[in-house]
């Protein structure tokens, strides 16, 4: 990472969204292995979970905006929705050895 060592300005209203985001991620994402956990097909449960997101996803509509802005919206969030995905597996593959 090129500003790693940088640290950067963020400001206190931002720290506290960045805090909750993190929260509402880390909950989601527990929320999310406990359920998928339930599943007879754990792993199969969380690839057709992520596909439907994925589709609600691209077709969810938004309100007008520039297109570039709805790229990095809907960028945004499918990053979350992989990160929430990718700790789950990661979770169950370490849960099973």
């Amino acid at each position: 990472m090129k500003h790693q060592d940088k640290l950067s300005f963020i400001m206190d209203d931002q720290a506290q969204q960045m805090g909750a985001d993190m929260a509402i991620q880390f909950m989601l994402a527990t929320l999310f292995q406990l359920v998928s956990e339930m599943a007879d097909d754990p792993r199969g449960f969380r690839t057709d979970v992520h596909g439907e997101l994925t589709d609600l996803m691209a077709a969810y509509r938004l309100p007008p905006m520039p297109e570039d802005t709805e790229r990095k919206v809907r960028a945004a969030a499918g990053k979350i929705l992989d990160g929430i995905m990718m700790r789950s597996f990661e979770h169950g593959v370490r849960k099973a050895s």
